[in-house]
C-alpha cells in the first residue's frame, strides 16, 4: 500500500509539473498572450518553466523537502496571482498545488529501507 501511495505521489508531482511547464511556454509564445509578458515578465516566466522541470525531476527521485520548497516559490508569489484570473491561466496555478501534494506524500511516507531478498 505505501508503495502505491508513493506512485500516486510521484505521478501527481510529474504531471502538474511537466504540465506548469507547457502552461508557461504557451502563455509565452502563444500568438495572442493571455499575459503580456514583456521583458522581466518573460524572464519570470520562463524561470517558472525551469521550476517545473525541477518539480518533475524532484517528483521523479521522492524529493519531498524539495517539492514543498518549490511549492512555496512559485505558488505564492505568481500561483496566487493566477488563480484570480479567468481562463486557461488559471490552472497554473491550480496544478501548482500538486508540488505540494506530491512533496507531501514523499516527505510523509519515506521509501522504506527494508528491502526483501
Amino acid at each position: 500500500m505505501r508503495e502505491t501511495i508513493q506512485l500516486v505521489g510521484k505521478f501527481i508531482g510529474m504531471i502538474s509539473g511537466a504540465a506548469v511547464c507547457a502552461a508557461w511556454i504557451v502563455a509565452a509564445w502563444a500568438p495572442t498572450p493571455v499575459l503580456e509578458l514583456a521583458d522581466v515578465a518573460f524572464a519570470v516566466a520562463m524561470f517558472m518553466a525551469v521550476l517545473a522541470i525541477i518539480v518533475v525531476i524532484a517528483s521523479y527521485h521522492g524529493h519531498g523537502i524539495t517539492l514543498i520548497v518549490l511549492f512555496f516559490a512559485s505558488f505564492f508569489p505568481i500561483g496566487v496571482f493566477l488563480l484570480e484570473l479567468s481562463g486557461w491561466v488559471r490552472m497554473i496555478g491550480i496544478l501548482n498545488l500538486g508540488y505540494l501534494i506530491a512533496g507531501l506524500v514523499a516527505w510523509r511516507m519515506p521509501r522504506s529501507t527494508n528491502r526483501p531478498d
